[in-house]
């Protein structure tokens, strides 16, 4: 028997309601040609889905749905589409799966603990899995993130999956599955439910075989039971899903539009990894050795890092609109990933502009900055001092006004004049005023912020920019710990009278490797610190 005779033959006793989440295999829910209307025509032709298969019989169409981005994290849902290499569907088969962990971002893929309560352990649907991936070429939107999820979770089982070549259907049309689903007009109603990415990347698949690279037939363990057990999220009880955090409303709307399939697949776990605003160690480490898997070295990560944040403020800009809540989230996303929050500042300060009115009155403290090819720097100070004007050379926290020969200037006083709250008028303006006159200067309706970072786990947050020197304290959580830990060393290290002093213990500090990513620690000693971790270094020899 073939295996797609498997599901063609097989009988399935009816069961009553609920009983799905039991040992009783459920049906395929859908067996229909490509061809049938609203859903994936044209059909590609067998030659054409046979050179894509690569030697296989049949292609899987996967998607998993996760608690998050990194190989410790665990696959909440999953869903297999098998179609025949006469494109049709003759096998959908899909399940929630309990992570017997905390089940990550809600807001993303819609699941909560309560939701997943009943669901089977993956341990519990491997068997069912791997009769299905066995010996099909495996296909998925962005398939290096699915591949290594689905062969994290057989590993953990201490059993093998191997997808050494299979289609991806992401570096094919270049575009994240909603803009490719939009651009060939396929449904995608509920993106991030695992069936209905599924479904949609076989349709996409369809449309676009002829740009696809071949796969090849995947190996996975035949050993494995099946326990027909599966359990949807229309079994269960409708749940309430909280309010996604700004970033994740914002990076919804990113197209990644022009960028290469690589750096797209990159910047779908970037959105998933800074959408709590929080990046921590491991994650960076994480996603640095995700991107030496997929070929991305520094140069373009840094350039992917900058698409990100400035196409987040893109969409922060879309309504011409930035509120305090926006700007604080892109000066984080920026600091996080390790953006200059300067281009934040200047895509965004036109938004955050307005109009106030200054009087000139004697007393006010003024500064100057660019040169008017018209008006001379020493006749625009003269005057300043004609109307009894104090002129600084700087601009600090007491200045009134800064004087530019163009409002929107980035000089460094621009910047510091912004980061003060301090107006800004034009040489022009400044040069008609008269004494006691009160003219409109160019104001900020948000206070300027900057991030600090707490040294110990990365949180940030943001203080006015006019607190001064940024500073490097610790986060509400690391700060007690710390006070905790170095009273501890005090009393531990504090000599009785006449003793000699205790020799200063060594102290561990974490390093990141640059090339492949790796996390090791260290005693901290003088001198600049080591780029590469020993593996790395003693390879190089």
């Amino acid at each position: 028997m073939g295996f797609l005779d498997r599901f063609r033959r097989q009988t399935y006793r009816p069961v009553g309601q609920g009983a799905n989440v039991g040992h009783t295999p459920a049906p395929p829910r859908l067996t229909r040609p490509l061809s049938e209307p609203n859903l994936r025509p044209p059909v590609a032709s067998p030659d054409v889905l046979g050179r894509l298969a690569g030697g296989a019989d049949r292609i899987v169409v996967v998607d998993c749905e996760t608690t998050g981005v990194y190989p410790s994290d665990r696959v909440v849902e999953v869903a297999l589409v098998t179609l025949s290499l006469d494109g049709e569907i003759v096998d959908t088969w899909d399940t929630l799966v309990q992570p017997d962990r905390d089940v990550g971002a809600s807001h993303i893929h819609g699941l909560t603990a309560e939701s997943l309560r009943d669901a089977p352990v993956f341990a519990d649907i491997a068997g069912d899995l791997a009769v299905r991936l066995h010996g099909a070429c495996v296909a998925a939107h962005n398939l290096p993130f699915d591949a290594r999820m689905l062969v994290g979770e057989f590993e953990r089982l201490g059993a093998d999956l191997s997808i050494t070549a299979g289609i991806d259907t992401l570096r094919a049309v270049q575009a994240r599955l909603t803009v490719a689903c939009a651009e060939h007009e396929i449904p995608l109603d509920g993106a991030h439910c695992a069936v209905v990415d599924a479904t949609a990347t076989a349709s996409l698949l369809m449309r676009v075989a002829h740009h696809c690279q071949p796969g090849g037939p995947a190996a996975a363990p035949t050993m494995l039971g099946r326990s027909g057990r599966v359990f949807r999220r229309t079994d269960g009880a409708p749940v309430v899903i909280p309010d996604p955090p700004l970033i994740v409303g914002l990076a919804a709307a990113l197209t990644h539009a022009g960028a290469e399939s690589d750096t797209i697949s990159y910047l779908e776990l970037v959105g998933r990894a800074v959408a709590d605003l929080h990046f921590d160690r491991e994650e960076r480490a994480h996603l640095r050795r995700f991107a030496n898997e997929i070929g991305l070295d520094d140069a373009r990560v840094a350039q992917a890092h900058r698409r990100f944040v400035n196409e987040l403020v893109d969409a922060a800009l879309d309504d011409h609109v930035v509120t305090e809540e926006e700007l604080d989230a892109l000066l984080r996303v920026s600091s996080a990933l390790e953006v200059d929050e300067v281009l934040v500042e200047r895509r965004t300060r036109p938004a955050r502009s307005n109009s106030v009115e200054v009087t000139l009155r004697p007393g006010m403290s003024v500064t100057f900055t660019g040169d008017d090819p018209a008006l001379e720097r020493v006749a625009l100070v003269a005057r300043a001092e004609q109307f009894g004007l104090e002129v600084g050379k700087g601009v600090t926290r007491r200045t009134d006004l800064l004087v530019a020969y163009d409002a929107a200037s980035s000089s460094g006083k621009a910047v510091k004049a912004r980061s003060y709250n301090v107006p800004i008028i034009t040489t022009a303006a400044f040069a008609t005023a008269a004494p006691g006159a009160t003219f409109e200067a160019v104001g900020s309706s948000i206070e300027a912020l900057k991030v600090v970072t707490c040294p110990d786990c990365f949180a940030t947050w943001t203080v006015p920019a006019r607190a001064g020197k940024r500073s490097s304290q610790r986060c509400d959580q690391c700060a007690p710990l710390v006070r905790r830990s170095e009273a501890s060393e005090r009393d531990q290290g504090r000599p009785s009278k006449g003793a000699k002093p205790r020799p200063k213990q060594a102290v561990l500090e974490v390093l990141t490797c640059e090339s492949c990513g790796a996390v090791w620690t260290r005693t901290r000693t003088r001198g600049r610190k080591p780029r590469r971790c020993p593996d790395c270094s003693d390879a190089d020899g």
